[in-house]
This record gives structure tokens, sequence and C-alpha cells, in this order.
């Protein structure tokens, strides 16, 4: 659900769900692709507190 939401309102997650739907990935696959770089985010945001989201 959370990479649902940020599929359709983060903009910089979106652009990425975007860019591999309209290079044939199915939507599924997409947006499994969108959870593991969520998953990647919040692992770097546990190891180094600071890390900044915004760039």
């Amino acid at each position: 659900m959370t990479a649902l939401s940020a599929a359709q309102f983060n903009s910089v997650i979106k652009s990425f769900y975007q860019c591999l739907c309209s290079s044939g990935q199915l939507p599924n696959v997409a947006l499994t692709a969108v959870m593991r770089k969520l998953a990647g985010l919040l692992n770097l945001i546990f190891m180094f507190p600071n890390f900044p989201l915004a760039r």
C-alpha cells in the first residue's frame, strides 16, 4: 500500500515507476521494484540517521 501511494504522489518514485512501466515492465513488477527501492531507502535511514532524502 505504501509503494502504491509513493508511486502516485512522490515525484521521484513516480518518475521511477513510470520509467519502468514505459520500458515494458508489467505494473505489478514495477510496483515490486518500487517496494524494493523504498526498503533500501528505509535501510539507509536506519543506518545513517542524517541521510538526506531530498536531493
